[in-house]
């Protein structure tokens, strides 16, 4: 047994037998959530993407898998300085704790020691525990919790989530430090140059994201040198009929094109300047129609596609010097220019950027400075990559309600708000009564706008 005082109250945790003395509302490890997520992940979703991975416990424990699979949402609310793996269980269960001590307070049920559930305690498990518990679950829950909330957001015919009358999507990939262990060295790789190897291995990964409401559609992660291209084939199950897809320039290959169009989907993709692009046909926009073609001996057809020509201008952030003009050649198999006119186009492709704000921010506003995860194997770095991409859909569903609810444009809801509401009440639960005592509200500041490159169509 183990006390901690709390104010003028000293509060016990005794391990739990599994057998008498339970609260009414349940065994408390049943009963922590991880704030307004849980509205995004109830216990039953949870409940059944543990079980879909076959990784439910046997019997009663200090960490059964539905409080492990919370646990590891919350590693990604909660980083930083003072945000170990005990302080972080330990703000999950004040959270729960502070509300029912509030109910027994104004209700006068306090029990002996100022408990209000009978006197039956839970003991914190340790780290060890913790992260035996976090090995034992493995990354699959994790993976199909995320598939569960997976998908857009936006109302239909929002501006900037729509265009011409097609969903906007952008794919993007980025790469992650993960922590430097054999373990992970052998299976993810590092990058390396002329002058040796990196400092960490790195897990790759790629996504599929909703303009403007920054909604992630799919998700795909693998080692390092597996390629953004490779990945982006794990997506094309999110891809279909009525969306429009924007990529870069490392994604515009003709298989991947070709694949893509097989989903029903339409593209719209830079083209590296390497790449060659012969006119075949110019249309009155000033487009023209191009032929992407197999590579080398491989067989199949070519895909006639539009290619858009326009100048982007980046202004520096110093704004002392002038704008750096730029060319890029936009491929699409919008062939239309009446229906899609060039113009539109080129001012639709500024959309993708917002997709790598998006995937910015685990190493800004949730990685809190920390880019180098926490997992010294594959498994546990899978782990917490599902968990990254669950978190960061639960909190665009929760920006998207508030937006629809206010009947106002995602874009004008900051993600550092919606970030700062989901850390300020951890132990929220849907069916326990919860008095708030009074709280000196905090200002938060929101990001401004990123400052974008201008286009100009030719």
């Amino acid at each position: 047994m183990s006390c901690v005082n709390v104010g003028s109250c000293s509060v016990a945790f005794v391990a739990h037998d599994g057998c008498a003395g339970l609260s009414p509302d349940g065994w408390l490890p049943d009963r922590i959530a991880v704030g307004v997520l849980t509205s995004v992940f109830p216990p039953d979703l949870v409940d059944a993407a543990v079980a879909e991975a076959g990784a439910r416990e046997q019997r009663c424990r200090l960490l059964p898998a539905r409080l492990v699979v919370y646990f590891t949402l919350a590693l990604w609310l909660f980083r930083g300085r003072n945000c170990g793996y005990g302080q972080v269980m330990m703000k999950l269960a004040d959270g729960l704790y502070h509300q029912r001590q509030n109910a027994g307070l104004l209700e006068r049920q306090l029990g002996a020691g100022g408990s209000t559930d009978g006197g039956r305690r839970w003991r914190q498990p340790n780290i060890s525990n913790m992260a035996r518990g976090r090995g034992k679950l493995g990354p699959e829950p994790l993976r199909n919790l995320f598939l569960q909330v997976a998908g857009p957001t936006g109302a239909v015919g929002a501006p900037g989530v729509w265009h011409c009358g097609l969903r906007i999507v952008s794919i993007d990939g980025a790469v992650t430090d993960v922590p430097d262990s054999k373990a992970n060295d052998e299976y993810f790789g590092r990058p390396a140059n002329q002058r040796g190897n990196g400092s960490f291995p790195q897990v790759r990964w790629v996504v599929a994201a909703e303009s403007r409401t920054g909604s992630l559609l799919g998700a795909a992660l693998g080692p390092y040198p597996s390629g953004d291209r490779a990945l982006a084939l794990d997506l094309l199950g999110c891809l279909g009929h009525g969306q429009l897809v924007l990529a870069d320039r490392n994604f515009l290959s003709w298989s991947l094109a070709r694949d893509v169009l097989a989903t029903g989907a339409h593209i719209l993709w830079r083209a590296a300047s390497c790449l060659a692009l012969t006119s075949v046909q110019v249309l009155a926009d000033g487009s023209y129609l191009a032929e992407l073609r197999p590579p080398g001996m491989t067989g199949g057809p070519a895909i006639t596609a539009r290619v858009i020509e326009c100048t982007v201008l980046t202004a520096r952030a110093a704004r002392t010097e002038p704008a750096t003009p730029e060319i890029f050649r936009l491929v699409t198999d919008l062939t239309d220019p009446d229906k899609y006119p060039a113009v539109d186009l080129a001012g639709c492709y500024p959309e993708r950027w917002r997709c790598e704000a998006v995937i910015g921010r685990h190493k800004t506003d949730m990685g809190a400075g920390h880019p180098v995860l926490r997992s010294k194997d594959p498994a546990g770095v899978a782990q917490e990559m599902w968990a990254l991409f669950a978190v960061h859909q639960a909190l665009g569903k929760t920006m998207g309600t508030g937006a629809a609810t206010g009947g106002i444009s995602p874009a004008r809801i900051g993600f550092l708000p919606a970030l700062a509401g989901a850390t300020d009440a951890p132990g929220e639960f849907p069916g326990v009564r919860y008095y708030p005592f009074p709280a000196i509200p905090t200002p938060i500041s929101g990001h401004s706008d990123t400052e974008r490159p201008l286009m100009q169509g030719h």
